[in-house]
């Protein structure tokens, strides 16, 4: 590393001895003529670059009617045959006209072409993504430059769409050489350089005469300040002592050694910043004074999804969102701070936070709050859902036990009737809390359900089936159960009873008397599909989706007269999950006209 910083120094030093070696009037004239140059190359180039587009204008214009021209000769010609009568048509008017003329089908193909033989039209490229053809395609006629690989040479395309009866809808292309414009660029240039030769004869005399009247000082602060503005501000200025230009010496190695120190401060800065932004969750968008997007970093280029086409931007036009902008321009009109809280169309809430800065623009913050809101709006559900089932049965205990102690009330069979009305509020309790606690065992990350065992579902089901018998005989239901034989599932047997019961209790509740229930299975690929149908009323298409949710009712009030906490489709929907598998709903079932079917699948277990 130190031989290389040794041998990159001495290699300087030579370059800047021979400078200084050179004689000052050679530099000089060196340097007038770097001007001449750059002063008559540019407006050279610029008259060059405007002519040739003026050139290239009038040609693509002329192209354009050229174009025009050969649709009309095609909207006047009789109908094809096939596509190599249109072939041969366009080689027949393209061999008066004097330029290339193509046909291109809608999806890019080229179908017919003056200047390609019949049997190598089939070989041309897909035309597709020609500028041309796209351009047409979006505005109806557009145009480009470039070289054709197919001709060997520079040619203006002109295009524009086509759509008659007797020839394919697509695009028709002219093509027209750029010889003219050439040949006219190149006598141009000819003409300028012998100008530039005259002047620089001129120049080099008169930069000779003054280039004896200044003094050494003078090159060596043009070679430091050179040094100095391309970014090299460890150069020092050396100027004999005594001369007039040693205090401006002295004044530009002062300069030079602070501008360097404030650069590595600023660089070093800048890169800690850069590092600190693009390492944040946050969103971090600047603006400027005009309230466009200066910088954004990775994280809100990932909100907004615009990334690399934030900068330069407003925000609404990046975030389509009113609210963002006004705050924006209430912040940029002087507003020191600002907060709100947003929601993205992707389904994300954000809190916004706006500060000004002086003079500069504005810093905006976007902080995902989209869990914050989504937990607390759980809890405030699940807060209200509890109080609401623990109050009625609450209130119901409540009033018939203050009956009880009434000491006027005398007992009897009034008496037992309220007894019995208070066991069965405190059953309803002691099930809703109960299933509390198992959907809350089920939900939990860390808890995982018993080692998945090989599990014979059929007779899981009848150990649920025996649980609801009775409630099927007091409705009359008829239970038509079509799990025959062993049916191995990967799983565990208590849960898997636990969501049989469930699903059977609930297509029990909600079928009327004397309707049936079937309960079949259906072989997939590696899994089992098992169905729970009934006959009931059925499930509105826009409760389906929800059903699966804690407490949630698509009838209240019948649900909970039925005896329902609310909680046994929330139960078997993560119990389920917990063995690998999914569980959905259908209102109504297959071909039927009324009923639901609740539907789980689980892993098959072959070596049963």
């Amino acid at each position: 590393m130190l031989s290389k910083r040794f041998g990159a120094s001495a290699t300087g030093s030579g370059k800047i001895n021979i400078m200084t070696n050179m004689r000052f009037r050679t530099r000089l004239m060196l340097s007038f003529w770097i001007i001449l140059i750059l002063a008559l190359c540019l407006p050279a180039y610029y008259i060059n670059q405007t002519l040739k587009n003026d050139i290239i204008r009038e040609a693509t214009a002329s192209a354009f009617t050229e174009l025009n021209f050969v649709d009309w000769l095609l909207e006047k010609a009789p109908a094809f045959e096939n596509n190599q009568a249109l072939d041969d048509w366009c080689k027949e008017i393209g061999s008066q006209v004097k330029y290339r003329i193509t046909i291109i089908a809608a999806g890019g193909r080229v179908i017919a072409d003056s200047d390609v033989k019949g049997s190598a039209i089939t070989t041309l490229d897909n035309h597709a993504d020609r500028e041309e053809v796209i351009g047409a395609r979006k505005s109806g006629q557009a145009s480009s430059l470039r070289y054709s690989g197919t001709l060997k040479k520079n040619l203006i395309y002109a295009a524009k769409n086509i759509n008659y009866s007797f020839v394919p809808s697509g695009v028709l292309r002219v093509a027209v050489p750029l010889s003219t414009v050439e040949t006219r660029l190149a006598h141009f240039s000819r003409q300028f350089w012998a100008i530039l030769l005259a002047i620089f004869v001129t120049t080099t005399i008169l930069s000779l005469i003054f280039a004896q009247k200044l003094e050494t000082p003078i090159r060596k602060i043009i070679l430091a300040a050179t040094a100095i503005g391309e970014g090299d501000f460890s150069r020092r200025l050396d100027v004999d002592t005594g001369t007039e230009f040693a205090p401006l010496a002295r004044c530009i190695n002062d300069m030079t050694g602070k501008i360097g120190q404030s650069i590595e401060m600023i660089t070093a800065q800048k890169q800690e910043l850069e590092a600190v932004l693009e390492g944040m969750q946050e969103g971090v968008m600047l603006l400027d004074r005009e309230g466009k997007i200066k910088a954004v970093n990775q994280a809100l280029s990932g909100i907004a999804r615009c990334m690399p086409t934030c900068v330069g931007h407003r925000p609404m036009e990046i975030f389509l969102n009113a609210e963002i902008q006004s705050a924006c321009d209430e912040v940029l009109g002087g507003e020191e701070h600002l907060r709100l809280k947003i929601a993205m169309p992707n389904d994300r809430e954000y809190e916004v936070n706006l500060v000004k800065i002086a003079e500069e623009g504005a810093v905006v913050v976007f902080h995902d709050i989209s869990e914050l809101v989504r937990l607390e709006k759980v809890r405030q559900d699940f807060v209200a859902n509890v109080s609401h089932e623990l109050r009625t049965p609450l209130t119901s205990i409540k009033g018939y036990a203050e009956t009880l102690q009434d000491p006027s009330f005398r007992a009897g069979d009034q008496a037992g009737a309220f007894a019995n009305i208070i066991v069965k509020n405190a059953d309803q309790m002691s099930r809703v809390v109960s299933d509390l606690l198992e959907l809350t065992r089920l939900q939990q990350k860390n808890a995982q359900p018993e080692m998945l065992a090989p599990v014979n579902a059929a007779a899981c089901f009848h150990t649920a089936a025996e649980t609801c018998m009775p409630m099927l005989n007091e409705k009359n239901i008829l239970l038509h159960n079509l799990l025959v034989g062993p049916i191995p599932v990967q799983g565990d047997e208590h849960s898997i009873v636990q969501v049989f019961r469930n699903l059977l209790d609930n297509a029990i509740r909600h079928s009327p008397d004397g309707s049936r229930i079937t309960v079949f299975s259906k072989d997939t690929n590696d899994t089992v599909v098992f169905g729970v149908e009934d006959e009931g009323s059925g499930i509105p298409k826009q409760h389906l989706k929800r059903i699966f949710e804690r407490f949630y009712r698509v009838d209240k009030e019948r649900s909970r007269a039925s005896g329902g906490t609310g909680l046994g489709l929330a139960i078997c929907r993560n119990a389920i999950q917990k063995m690998g598998g999914a569980i959905w709903a259908e209102s109504p079932p297959g071909n039927r006209t009324k009923g639901s079917g609740f539907y789980f699948s689980l892993k098959k277990f072959k070596d049963f």
